[in-house]
Parts: C-alpha cells; sequence; structure tokens
C-alpha cells in the first residue's frame, strides 16, 4: 500500500517537476548574438547569469538577462561558442552557436600615416538612424521571430513531456507487474 501511494505521488509531482524547465534559444543577428531565456511555460528568465565559453573551454564573457529574458553580446571571435544559463535553485540550460554561423570578425580598418601623425580608424558614414531608433527597430525584429519560434518550442516541448509521463507511468506499472509476479511466485 505504500508503494501505491509513492506512484500516485509521483504521477501528480511528474507535470510540476517539468514546468520548471529553462531553455535558452540563441540567435545570430548581424555582429551579434540575441539569447531568448524563457522557462517551460514561457515566462521570461530575468536576471539570471549567462556565461559564454569558447571551444577551449575559456570564459569569454558573462552577463545577466534583462527583464524580458533577453541577453545581447558581440562574440568578437569566430569560434564555437558554449552559452550556458544559470538560472538558480539548480536550474541551468546551455546551447551551442557553431562558428560556421558566426559573422566574421570585424578588425577596424586603419589608414596609414605618416611618421608624424597617429593611425586613424576609418569611421562608417551615419545613415539617418540614431542609434536608439535602430535598436528599437532591431528589437521589434528579433522579438516577431523569437515568439514564433518560442511558441513552436513550447507546444513541441509539452507534447514530448506528456508522452515522456504517459510513459513513465507505463514503466511504472510494469516494473510493479514484474515484482507482483515474482513476488506471488515466491509464495507458491
Amino acid at each position: 500500500m505504500k508503494n501505491i501511494r509513492v506512484v500516485v505521488l509521483i504521477v501528480i509531482m511528474a507535470p510540476l517537476l517539468v514546468a520548471h524547465r529553462v531553455n535558452i534559444f540563441a540567435l545570430v543577428g548581424g555582429d551579434s548574438i540575441v539569447c531568448q531565456c524563457y522557462y517551460n511555460d514561457g515566462a521570461p528568465v530575468h536576471n539570471q547569469k549567462i556565461e559564454v565559453f569558447r571551444t577551449s573551454g575559456e570564459k569569454l564573457l558573462e552577463g545577466q538577462t534583462d527583464d524580458a529574458g533577453y541577453f545581447r553580446f558581440a562574440p568578437g571571435v569566430k569560434d564555437d561558442l558554449k552559452i550556458v544559463l544559470y538560472a538558480g535553485m539548480g536550474h541551468k540550460a546551455e546551447t551551442i552557436i557553431k562558428a560556421s554561423g558566426l559573422p566574421e570578425v570585424k578588425k577596424p580598418r586603419v589608414e596609414k600615416a605618416s611618421i608624424s601623425q597617429k593611425a586613424v580608424e576609418v569611421v562608417p558614414e551615419k545613415t539617418g538612424l540614431d542609434e536608439e531608433e535602430l535598436r528599437r527597430i532591431v528589437g521589434e525584429v528579433v522579438e516577431e521571430k523569437f515568439s514564433s519560434l518560442r511558441g513552436l518550442i513550447i507546444r513541441e516541448q509539452r507534447s514530448t513531456s506528456l508522452t515522456a509521463i504517459i510513459g513513465g507511468i507505463g514503466y511504472i506499472f510494469g516494473i510493479f507487474g514484474l515484482l507482483l509476479y515474482f513476488r506471488k511466485k515466491r509464495q507458491s
């Protein structure tokens, strides 16, 4: 009877345990990488630590997600990157960005100067948009792309989780069936 209580408790608690899983989704856009971090129910993981590592294991940088669960950075290297999200209380998620998906690292162009002059970095021309306006436009586009992908991922995870839970219940009943079979056989 005690074993049945444990099984019932596991079956009831399994969906609650999966509900707080964290996810990280990274998208390369232009010269930067935008990461969106969210819980399984779609809520943003805000103000949590993120670390970015190179293939060698060297930490490239670290930072925190913003209030909407985003973290943006310019990698500055063309190497496979591992991005790790630490969402507290043991929650952790990782994703890998392959070097082939990263933009080429741009080195500043320098004009040669005479011995009496210092090298001068060439500054690109202004586009007519101020930085704040450009950030707003890019943010809207990225949010639109992320929201549709996030919805697909969440639906897929939920369906997979339900399948896993039902499969787990089947395994539990199978194990209990075998235990009862061997118990009955031993009593005979």
